[in-house]
């Protein structure tokens, strides 16, 4: 798994890499937001972590649009005052915030959390192109019925087992063939 870690100095990115790393991830180092930004570009992180107070920007503004541009998670640390400002925003996103001072444990189990709920998003999102991908297969699969209904009088019974035996003899998916009839039909 990959890390992005955005932070100014050099012991902040040290502490962070060394937190990173013994939760098994590889870390790629920025220390500007301009330098995240290009990072993202040119490769997908599983999780950030940004350390707020960059040369060049503050840092909420990267968290949301790293959030945004890779569907991940990560974290925002900042001062106490500044972190309660902007926890809605980057809470609303799926960044959560931290104050600082914290601690290696509790930066332990805010990347713990971090990472189970980007796996349960990475599930989701899968299970949703499932779906959405069976409803696509559904919407050809009647628009077929409807055209071999029309053009040859088939009942709806008829036109959804002329499409399954078609889909077996042909060894094609009941999509591909229902797509062959469309536009054999849909022509006309």
């Amino acid at each position: 798994m990959d890390a992005l870690i955005v932070a100014g100095t050099v012991k902040q990115q040290h502490a962070l890499s060394d937190v990173l790393n013994q939760a098994k991830f590889d870390c790629v180092v920025a220390t500007t937001a301009a330098e995240a930004r290009r990072s993202v570009l040119c490769r997908m992180f599983d999780i950030f972590v940004i350390n707020a107070g960059l040369p060049d920007e503050l840092g909420n503004e990267l968290a949301i649009d790293l959030a945004r541009s890779g569907d991940i998670g990560g974290l925002y640390i900042d001062d106490y005052t500044r972190s309660d400002l902007f926890s809605d925003d980057l809470g609303s996103v799926g960044v959560l915030t931290l104050a600082r001072p914290i601690t290696r444990s509790g930066l332990c189990e805010a990347v713990r959390m971090i990472s189970i709920a980007n796996v349960r998003v990475r599930s989701l999102k899968e299970k949703n192109e499932e779906l959405c991908s069976k409803l696509e297969d559904m919407k050809y699969i009647s628009r077929a019925k409807i055209a071999l209904m029309r053009s040859l009088g088939y009942t709806e019974d008829q036109s959804h087992k002329y499409i399954e035996k078609r889909a077996m003899e042909m060894r094609m998916t009941r999509r591909k063939v229902a797509m062959d009839i469309i536009k054999t039909y849909e022509g006309i």
